[in-house]
Order: C-alpha cells, then structure tokens, then sequence
C-alpha cells in the first residue's frame, strides 16, 4: 500500500505531466481518428480470428482457433492489400505466414506436421485467448498456450501477449511479441535439427522460434542485419536485428524487420536465413537454439521479446538501427513498478564521466571499480562471478581488450566493456533490479533476475 509521501509524490508529478498528457492523448486520438478515417479502418473479429481492415481489406489477420493448435498471422499486408505472407505453401504446410513454434520439446517434435491428418507429433494447444481492440486502431491479444505429447499434460505453458499498433500514413506498423515460457514439474530441453559440425547435422539444422515466410510473388529479395551483412551472409551469424525485403508485381517494394531484445536468451541470437528462388523460398528466423539447445530447469522460466516492423518500401540501416534502439529501451510494464532506486542508478548511467582509464591489459575487475567509483554516491554493482567464470569462461583477471573512452555515457561504457570481454556465443549484459546493477551471463538473466523496463521511447 502507497505511503502518504509516496501519494503526495504522485500528486505532485500528475500536476506536472496532466497537462502534456491531455495534450498527447488528444493529438494522438485526433490522429488516429482522422487516420482511421481517411483509410476506412474497420475491426473483423470471430471466435478464432481478429481482423484489421482498410476500405474492407485485410492488413493483418491474426489466428487462434483452437481447432488449428498454433496460433499466427495471415494474412500480413501493407494498407494497399499488398501480401508479405505465404500461408501453408506446398513445400512445407507447416509454414504459417508469420508465426512461432519450437522444434522439438523433449525430444517430441512440435514443428512439422502430419501431411495426412495435420497434425504434429507434440501438440501446442490454446487454452485461453483474450483480445482488447482500442479507438485508435491498434489492439493487444493475450494467450495462454500449452505444449504437450499427445494425451499427456503439459511439460511447457506460455502467456503471449502481442501489441499490434495502428498502421501510420506511409502503411509502417509494428508488432510487438513477447512469450513468457514456464516449464512444468521437470526440465525442458528446447533443441533443434543439429547444424553443420555437430552429430547428424544438417545444412538446413538450426531453426525454432519466431518466423516468417515470405509471399511466393516477391522478387529482388534483399536481406540487411545490424551488423551490415547481407542476404545469406547473415545466416548463423548473431544479429540484433534483420530486415528482409524485396518488389511485388505491382513493383513497390516493402519489407518486414524483426529485432531481438537485448534482455532475451542468448542475445543477439543468430539469424536464419532461406533465399530460394524456385521454389520461391523467402523465410528468416532469430534462431535462439541454433548454436545448441537450451534446457529450462523445472518451475523456471523463459521470457522472449521481438519487435517485428511491416514497412513499406526499403528502410536503410539507420532508421533500423533507430528502431531497435527505441524497442531496447522498452521492456514489458507488465512487470510492476519501477522503484526510485532504479530511477536514481538509470540517471547515474545516463551521465559522462571523462576520469575512466582504461587500457586493453586492465582487468575486468578492475575496469568494473572504476565504473563503480566513478560517480558518487558509488554505483552498486552485483558481479555474478560464479557464473561468469562457468558459462563464459571469465573472471576478475580477465583482460578487457579495450582503449580508454571519454565523452560517452556511463551506461555506454558499461554496455562497451561488457562487449569487448564477451566471447561469441556467452555474452555477457546487466539488469537493474531495485538499484543494483546485477552482471551476469545473457543466458542467466532471464532465469534469475526480474528485470523492469518501460517502454520511454514516446517520451524522448
């Protein structure tokens, strides 16, 4: 229960934002309205499928009938009607446009299907499916999934929660993904077909996740990642976004992007990618598995965030990059209240200090008190040594390879520094939990720690 204090603090901060708010709030549903106005938006709704319509054409459909199991869109067009998505093509009916699905759980295969009866041999069932469409045309869908061997009960459940925004004037909108996995009274082991190098592997190993497979009639693929490698360049390699475009018969060209939150396993996860002319084979992936598989202790559990942008024409890399640095600053509200504690070390972060020296023999130990002391009051810095010494191979001695910095951020030092001691597939991040900046492996974040963010980007 709120304090005196903390209600007269509240009080007093509503005093100073009610006005800008107001002034948002009406700009933005002003907006919209006229938005939604002027293209003819309209809501289609069933038991199994929400629709957003423009002049009485789809520009995405989502699906959820519980008879159908998996949950995805189709289709994902522009506002003009102009189709991204390919639905179940013949080469691989499992295919679902734009959808999420692991590969095998257990050992059972969740993936591909039965070509006789359509189903798979592990089966993802919708328990539960919750939708909240708003004035300004965006909308908010919540499941509750369950992944289980036929006739058993579950070994692995997920709340997913999707934000679809309003498409701007261009036709850009976002979809914004996350997946909460909670695993049942044993551990899950999330694998995949093994890649190449590996036991039995494969040229095409690697693949589980979120996905898209592109429509049959786009041609001039090209495909971008973060790091500025194109097409099958980007496949296996680690990415913290990729963008995937390419020209339609009517020649405009679009293209839809998927970024991967820092906060998520493995971060930046390795990018899959298919560019297949005949057939027409467009598909890519942020492959969390595709180094190797990733076992979820029992009761534990697993959060994954991806921002997808459907945009027509084709972005360059900055306006991407632009994007996935306003998707990393968000992180699900769903989490609770972020304390003044949080706030206060947030700020220290974002402040330049020009007294660090470092230099590329200095251990990492060191190198982290002089970020701890170099604003006052100190920074509280939680190493998680332990793990980082048996996942990632690093310790207090470790050398961090990297020239002294000035006129940055604190927060960016720290963000360069754990860079530079990573090695490739055991990154290392932070999180600020109650004020404590808690350093640790990527992979052990998600499982042990609770990070909140909030999504400030409209607030910059």
């Amino acid at each position: 229960m709120a304090t005196a204090k903390q209600v007269a603090v509240l009080i007093c901060l509503a005093s100073v934002l009610l006005p800008s708010a107001r002034g948002w709030a009406s700009e933005a549903a002003e907006s919209s309205s006229t938005a939604g106005q002027t293209l003819g938006y309209s809501w289609r709704q069933t038991d199994g499928s929400l629709a957003l319509l423009s002049r009485g054409r789809i520009v995405w459909q989502f699906n959820f009938d519980k008879k159908e199991g998996k949950p995805y869109f189709y289709p994902v067009c522009l506002s003009d009607e102009t189709q991204l998505t390919w639905h179940r093509p013949p080469d691989h009916p499992w295919h679902y446009g734009l959808w999420f699905c692991w590969k095998y759980i257990n050992g059972v295969n969740y993936w591909e299907e039965d070509r006789q009866t359509g189903l798979s041999e592990g089966r993802t069932e919708i328990q539960h499916a919750d939708v909240k469409l708003h004035a300004d045309y965006s909308a908010d869908i919540v499941l509750n999934l369950s992944y289980h061997p036929p006739g058993a009960p579950p070994v692995l459940v997920e709340e997913r929660k999707i934000h679809v925004s309003v498409p701007d004037g261009e036709g850009l909108y976002r979809i914004d993904w996350t997946g909460r996995f909670t695993a049942g009274a044993a551990d899950v082991l999330l694998d995949r077909t093994p890649i190449q190098g590996e036991k039995d592997g494969q040229s095409w190993g690697g693949y589980a996740g979120l996905s898209m497979r592109f429509a049959k009639d786009i041609s001039d693929w090209q495909l971008v990642d973060s790091e500025g490698r194109k097409d099958l360049a980007a496949h296996g390699k680690n990415a913290r976004w990729m963008d995937f475009s390419g020209r339609f018969a009517q020649d405009p060209t679009a293209g839809v992007a998927i970024f991967d939150h820092p906060n998520n396993l493995r971060h930046p996860a390795p990018g899959f990618v298919i560019m297949d002319p005949k057939p027409p084979f467009g598909y890519f992936s942020p492959a969390v598995l595709f180094n190797k598989p990733y076992t979820l202790p029992a009761g534990q559990g697993l959060t994954l965030r991806y921002r997808i942008l459907i945009h027509p024409g084709r972005l360059d890399t900055s306006a991407l990059e632009r994007e996935w640095q306003s998707f990393r600053k968000s992180i699900d509200v769903q989490s609770g209240a972020r304390s003044q504690s949080d706030d206060a070390t947030q700020e220290q972060l974002s402040s330049t200090h020009n007294r660090l020296q470092f230099s590329r023999q200095m251990p990492f130990g060191e190198a982290i008190e002089q970020i701890r002391n170099c604003v006052e009051p100190p920074l509280q810095i939680a190493v998680l040594w332990r793990d980082l010494y048996d996942n990632a191979d690093i310790d207090r001695t470790t050398p961090i390879n990297m020239d002294e910095i000035s006129g940055v951020s604190i927060g960016t030092v720290l963000d360069l520094l754990l860079a530079s001691v990573s090695g490739r597939y055991d990154q290392l991040d932070y999180t600020i939990d109650d004020g404590v900046i808690v350093i640790a492996t990527v992979e052990s974040l998600p499982n042990r720690l609770k990070p909140r963010v909030y999504d400030i980007a409209d607030l910059l």
